[in-house]
């Protein structure tokens, strides 16, 4: 059966919901794949490039859901949550040429909490599932997979923490 979006749920604000998660995925993604290209000589840029290649899975199967349900997708929002993400690069950290090493420990954590907050939405499409004619395992499996993320995003920040406030850090150390 295909997916398909039944009376008894609201269909405009399924769209809403799903186009927020996906300006959110935008943002996300093109946060990690400035990390994981930035941070590639560090010791945690396996995990960074990991879960680079998986947010960009998911953001796909986001858009491709919500192209089968057939909800009207927002692409401003899409594209302010991007904007939004590359003027908050340029906040000042008191350095004019290179990086803070604080910016490591900082992207982690923004991004450990944007992905709590994508679990949120896979577990609201797990239970939704089964009525719009979706497999709700795909999206539990979605969820352990963030976990796993945010477990990766935690070793870049003990990693990150660990350098970053010493005088010289290096969080390429």
């Amino acid at each position: 059966m295909a997916p398909h979006i039944p009376g008894s749920i609201d269909a405009k604000l399924l769209g809403l919901y799903l186009s927020d998660h996906l300006s959110g995925s935008t943002a996300g993604v093109s946060r990690i794949q400035r990390m994981a290209e930035v941070y590639a000589d560090t010791p945690v840029s396996g995990d960074l490039a990991r879960v680079s290649a998986e947010l960009q899975r998911e953001r796909d199967l986001l858009e491709g859901l919500i192209h089968d349900l057939d909800v009207r997708q927002r692409p401003h929002r899409q594209a302010a949550a991007w904007l939004a993400e590359h003027a908050g690069r340029l906040k000042l950290n008191g350095r004019i040429i290179r990086r803070s090493p604080m910016t490591m420990v900082l992207e982690a954590e923004l991004m450990r909490a944007a992905i709590l907050g994508k679990i949120g939405g896979w577990q609201t499409l797990e239970e939704l599932a089964p009525d719009l004619g979706l497999d709700p395992v795909t999206f539990q499996k979605l969820s352990d997979d963030a976990r796993g993320q945010i477990d990766a995003l935690s070793r870049v920040h003990d990693h990150a923490r660990r350098n970053a406030f010493r005088r010289h850090g290096d969080v390429a150390a």
